[in-house]
Order: structure tokens, then sequence, then C-alpha cells
């Protein structure tokens, strides 16, 4: 048993210290007010005025962001369009990366914020977080 212990205490730091790299810091995370979107911890895409441009669909309740080229860019498709904290939103995402465009779907994803415009949006497990704008 002493001989396992150090063994079972390492794969143990080990599995946590991994699982902290895969998902969203939410406290970071719903300070930022930039719209973005963060797949498993990472940030995917990341909206800059300088050469991005956003839109927003109220009847399709769909929200983009892309760059002036749109080679690089991410789609939410919500069923709703949140109106409080707590709310829940089910949703797709698609974005694209340098292997191709890639999808996620029947994600269910709660709102972590609201200012203004600003929506902030996360799954319970962290790994699909989103800061969408609202356009009027």
């Amino acid at each position: 048993m002493k001989k396992r212990l150090p063994i079972i205490v390492f794969t143990a730091v080990l599995l946590c210290a991994c699982n902290e790299h895969w998902v969203t810091d939410l406290g970071p995370f719903i300070k930022d007010a930039t719209v973005r979107l963060e797949i498993d911890g990472e940030r995917t895409f990341v909206y800059d005025a300088a050469d991005c441009q956003l839109a927003f669909n109220a009847q399709r309740m769909e929200f983009r962001a892309h760059t002036d080229t749109m080679l690089d860019y991410f789609i939410l498709d919500a069923d709703s369009i949140p109106s409080k904290v707590g709310d829940k939103v089910n949703a797709s995402i698609s974005w694209s990366s340098p292997s191709g465009e890639k999808s996620r779907t029947n994600i269910t994803l709660y709102t972590k914020r609201i200012q203004g415009d600003i929506i902030w949006l996360c799954d319970q497990g962290y790994k699909n977080a989103v800061v969408v704008r609202v356009l009027e």
C-alpha cells in the first residue's frame, strides 16, 4: 500500500493539473467584455474592431463575428436571447480553425453576466464559453 500511495497522489495531481487547461476560468472570463469564443479553455476567436465585424440577427437568434477577410469567424445559433443572469440558452456553435470548420451542437449555455448589449455565456462544464453583443 505504501508503494501505491505516491503513484495515486501523482496521478491525482496530474489529472487536476490537466483538467485546468481544458476549461475556461470563469473569474477572468466575466471581467473581459471582448467579444470572443473560448473552446476547451482556449481563445478560439477574439474580436478586434480594427479588422473584424459583428453581426446579429434577432429573428434567427444568431450572433456572428468574423475578420474582414471572413477567413476566421464564429457563429452562435441560439434558441432564445437571454434577458437575465441564469437564463439557459440551447445553442450550436461553429467556428473556423486551421484544420477547417468545427462545430458543437445541442449545447446548453448559461448566462453568466449581462451588461448593456454584451452577454457572457458558458456551459456547465466551462468547456464552451462565448461573449456576444446584441446589435440593435
